[in-house]
């Protein structure tokens, strides 16, 4: 065996690239960074940050669409009466005109 060789090397288990490719995630595991802090305690957290900020979740959203839809349909709805109350009040004053002419 080689003075400079790990046993994992000779092995054929472990070569010296492999751990050298390992050095990054081995040094993003240990130091702590301000980025996994506020992931840790985001996702620990996130009901209640949402509720506390007032934010809206995608269940919010679907729920203001189907909203939206349905005002929009009653607004249409709404708009058709519109026009036939309008047609209808339209005709009452023409035959008011009418009885008051007599």
């Amino acid at each position: 065996m080689n003075v400079y060789e790990t046993p994992e090397a000779t092995t054929g288990k472990h070569s010296f690239i492999d751990s050298i490719k390992e050095i990054p995630g081995y040094i993003d595991q240990r130091l702590p960074t301000m980025d996994k802090d506020f992931d840790l305690y985001f996702d620990q957290n996130l009901p209640a940050i949402i509720e506390e900020w007032g934010l809206l979740s995608s269940v919010h959203l679907t729920q203001l669409e189907r909203r939206l839809t349905r005002v929009h349909q009653q607004i249409d709805y709404l708009e058709k009466e519109r026009t036939a109350l309008e047609g209808r009040a339209a005709r009452l004053e023409k035959e008011l005109k009418i009885l008051e002419g007599l």
